[in-house]
């Protein structure tokens, strides 16, 4: 009862006090959710974001989620001065980790990992699922209407309609077949 009275409180805090965030009606935001740059967030009716999730973002950074979606407890989104869309009607699972920027390997063989920073926006379409501990890399798009596997590493542009999964995802199965 004191979870659900602190988060009910988290939430008008959040929407009344910050002006650079914007919340929609029924919306929950857990007490334990950690947004560290409190402008450019939009949360649609009816989101929710569960206990210990991080919003990592600097001043330029946009977070917006869509309506009816939710994101379940543990997540990790780096944003830094990028940009993440997550359409309506998105699930996404427990553990799972958005990089806007990332390091990646470089020619330089005196730089491995150093100042080899890889940037990009994360879009993810209408009625989407996430399974738990997934990995979205920068500059990729999942279309609507598709499923990620449980543990899979997501790159690039992921066309609608169609399961995916792996390190690298790859398609798996295609959902709807047309006709």
């Amino acid at each position: 009862m004191i979870k659900i009275a602190l988060t009910r409180l988290y939430t008008l805090v959040l929407k009344y006090l910050y002006p650079g965030i914007q919340i929609g009606d029924k919306c929950r935001i857990d007490y334990r959710v950690d947004i560290n740059n409190k402008n450019h967030i939009t949360l649609k009716d009816n989101t929710t974001l569960y206990k210990n999730i991080t919003i990592y973002k600097d001043n330029n950074g946009r977070f917006e989620i869509g309506y009816s979606s939710h994101i379940a407890p543990y997540g990790y989104f780096l944003i830094e001065d990028q940009q993440i869309n997550i359409g309506n009607n998105v699930a996404i699972g427990p553990f799972c980790s958005f990089f806007c920027v990332t390091n990646h390997i470089s020619e330089d063989p005196n730089k491995l990992h150093t100042d080899t920073y890889q940037k990009g926006t994360i879009v993810i379409g209408n009625n989407v699922f996430i399974g738990t501990h997934c990995v979205i890399l920068p500059n990729t798009i999942i279309g609507n209407n598709t499923v990620i596997a449980a543990n899979s590493t997501v790159k690039g542009t992921l066309k609608e309609g169609w399961i995916y999964g792996g390190n690298p995802a790859k398609p798996l199965k295609e959902l709807y077949k047309n006709g």
